[in-house]
């Protein structure tokens, strides 16, 4: 993929980020089996393997891209104001990994003080976001009205509301209020938007960029097939909570949101079949595992004895997208004619890790459990390392 040389290299930086988050699950999965040193703990670790993969892996190449889309003259002074937001949004991600292996959440004293350093920087992050939105509305052309900018524009609007749900939890924690249902909810309503809002509709717009249909020849408003997934991420949120937390009218929100976000992906997902866009094995694979999200979301509605807040449903779903819809289309994005050998040899390492996680995920047939199973667990877990740090160095010598 050609792109401007500091866009390239925010590329690069996100690929090491992966790399890091990545040996940090590993580090998790070592943790079950073997004794961790005093400093570090099962808390702190899932901490910063998200937070790193939010801020580093997810949000920076998917701008990226998306800058690639908007810019498509040579902008220098466009390309250098976005690369800048996107270089201290990198700085701040990278800063904030130690303090959350370190402290998680929890306040360091510095002096007389005491502050919550890790949750600091990550409001620092978020304001980097503030800035890349005002950034592209500045240079936004008016009279493009393609899909793809209207998807980057939804997304860019999620990411904005699900930062709401982030600072309250920051401000709700200098109030008297004592309510695990409030600071619960927040967080899982920052989780549910930037995942099912934002992330999901960033990707899709990605995806349509390879259609690049007329707005005017879909079969139905374009506003259909983005509009419900980004109100559904907002109604979702109750599904990631204890279940004996929710009430029936967050419930009835919850699933109400969970259909609307089902119908409008799999509206997206037909029309890119019947464009005949998933041809070959990266997007074919794509395609299924769209399919297995919508799946699974689809599960929550069914009058079956499943809770998609459980931990283990809640590990892999997030690894479904994150690390399998996302990562594969990703990488396959910034390098669409290089290192095929490598891309599938990635596949088959996120296939293997999710098929793991099914195993622990509550749902798994007990006598099909293999003997050793966390041994392989953990040893899994490394697997989708090796071939992007194989990518990431040959991609830094060019």
């Amino acid at each position: 993929m050609s792109l401007p040389k500091s866009l390239n290299r925010i590329w690069k930086l996100s690929l090491l980020s992966f790399i890091i988050a990545a040996m940090t699950g590993f580090l998790y999965r070592y943790g079950m089996l073997y004794p961790l040193p005093d400093w570090l703990n099962f808390a702190n670790i899932r901490h910063a393997h998200s937070h790193l993969m939010f801020f580093n892996w997810v949000s920076p190449p998917l701008m990226v891209l998306m800058i690639d889309r908007l810019i498509q003259n040579e902008n220098v002074h466009a390309i250098r104001s976005f690369s800048n937001c996107l270089y201290v949004m990198l700085f701040l991600g990278f800063l904030s990994f130690p303090f959350f292996l370190l402290y998680g959440y929890h306040s360091v004293s510095i002096g007389s003080a005491s502050l919550p350093l890790a949750a600091i920087i990550s409001g620092f992050v978020m304001i980097t976001w503030y800035w890349f939105g005002w950034l592209w509305m500045k240079y936004r052309n008016e009279d493009d009205s393609s899909i793809p900018l209207t998807f980057y524009e939804g997304a860019l609007l999620a990411l904005m509301v699900s930062s709401l749900g982030a600072w309250g939890v920051s401000i709700f924690q200098f109030t008297p209020i004592d309510s695990p249902l409030i600071s619960s909810a927040m967080t899982h309503f920052f989780l549910a938007v930037f995942t099912e809002g934002w992330a999901v509709l960033a990707v899709l717009g990605l995806i349509w960029t390879k259609v690049e249909t007329d707005p005017n020849s879909l079969p139905v408003k374009k506003e259909w097939l983005w509009i419900p997934i980004l109100v559904g991420s907002m109604l979702i949120f109750p599904y990631s909570l204890t279940e004996s937390l929710v009430t029936t009218p967050m419930l009835i929100s919850a699933m109400a949101g969970m259909l609307l976000i089902i119908l409008s992906t799999a509206l997206n997902v037909w029309l890119f079949f019947k464009n005949g866009l998933f041809k070959g094995f990266i997007w074919q694979t794509i395609l299924i595992l769209l399919c297995l999200k919508v799946l699974m979301q689809a599960l929550a509605l069914l009058p079956i004895d499943i809770w998609p807040g459980e931990h283990g449903l809640r590990v892999l779903y997030l690894h479904l997208l994150l690390l399998g819809v996302i990562s594969i289309l990703l990488t396959d994005l910034f390098y669409p004619l290089k290192y095929f050998n490598l891309k599938v040899i990635f596949i088959i390492s996120v296939i293997l890790v999710l098929i793991s996680l099914l195993m622990i995920s509550g749902y798994w047939p007990p006598s099909l459990t293999p003997p050793g199973l966390y041994f392989w667990i953990m040893i899994i877990a490394l697997l989708p390392v090796i071939p992007l740090t194989l990518i990431y160095f040959k991609s830094i010598k060019e």
